[in-house]
């Protein structure tokens, strides 16, 4: 019922486009948390390196490319927006990684 993601930021370091911005906080059990993850899809080249450097698979990129936007403040997926989005793709999810399982 918890996010993965452990705000390592590894994701936003080795993101070639500067498309990801990340802000942490530290809980009082000593693990970290983000309280601010973007991902600017006009910077975006969606080339995968943030879901191969991700430690703990918090980062799953789906065969969905088609977005449109009528505003730019639209581009920015906010960390909300994402876990949305991954509810609604995780049948779609499960299946790729079935569909690779089967191939390794």
């Amino acid at each position: 019922g918890e996010e993965r993601c452990i705000a390592c930021k590894l994701c936003e370091a080795v993101c070639p486009a500067l498309a990801i911005t990340i802000d942490m906080q530290q809980r009082e059990d000593g693990t970290r948390r983000t309280t601010r993850y973007d991902i600017d899809l006009f910077k975006c080249i969606f080339c995968g390196f943030c879901e191969e450097s991700c430690p703990v698979d918090s980062i799953v990129e789906t065969r969905f490319f088609e977005y449109a936007f009528e505003k730019r403040e639209e581009s920015i997926m906010t960390k909300p927006k994402l876990l949305a989005h991954g509810d609604r793709m995780e049948a779609s999810i499960a299946a790729d990684r079935a569909a690779d399982a089967r191939y390794r």
